[in-house]
């Protein structure tokens, strides 16, 4: 039986609503689940529930912060590590590691994306930090290959932030689901588009 609220502690509440929100969304898919259904089955008023995330965009973003965090973390250990390897190879291995988190986390990748749109006042992908990590991430890559003479002449910032605009979610969904690529021949179609002929 669900505990009343006002008997749980903040951190305790949380935690019952992402897993509660988690369990739903899995049964019934992100877009069927209503707000109203996550309060109802966790035990708590909607005001209480709205409180804390004023859509499910919001719920989703908190599920996904350690899976952000995580991520980030395997590209900064990548990167230490592949310091001696090629620009165009580092290039490419972290656009298939995006692709490829992208591709494992798509359902609620959508739903942050789309609420997100809707809420004017919020903040959108693009200011957000794993936008920020990423683009600074490529931005170095492209500045450290210019450097080197790798690449023709090109624009860091403006070639960061079409490289990750290219893989938004609802793209990806219609690579993956409408036209039937798999994750691994949307990476390698990737890279011979947009990769390989910047190294030419």
């Amino acid at each position: 039986m669900t505990a009343p609220e006002n008997s749980r502690t903040k951190q305790a509440l949380s935690k019952a609503i992402l897993h509660t929100a988690n369990c739903l969304f899995t049964e019934h898919g992100v877009e069927s689940v209503s707000m109203h259904q996550i309060a109802k089955s966790v035990g708590i008023g909607q005001g209480t529930l709205y409180r804390r995330y004023s859509n499910k965009g919001d719920l989703c973003m908190d599920m996904m912060k350690e899976n952000f965090d995580i991520f980030i973390s395997e590209i900064d250990v990548y990167l230490e590590s592949a310091v001696q390897h090629s620009v165009q190879e580092r290039l490419s291995s972290v656009m298939r590691k995006i692709i490829a988190f992208i591709d494992k986390e798509s359902r609620w990748l959508g739903v942050m994306q789309s609420f997100n749109k809707m809420e004017n006042q919020k903040p959108d992908f693009f200011q957000s930090p794993p936008y920020l990590y990423l683009h600074s991430v490529l931005k170095n890559l492209f500045i450290e290959a210019l450097e080197k003479n790798e690449i023709t002449s090109i624009d860091p910032c403006y070639a960061a932030h079409s490289f990750i605009s290219i893989q938004s979610p609802h793209t990806f969904k219609q690579l993956r689901i409408v036209m039937g690529y798999s994750c691994e021949e949307i990476q390698d179609r990737f890279c011979l588009t947009f990769i390989d002929p910047l190294f030419r």
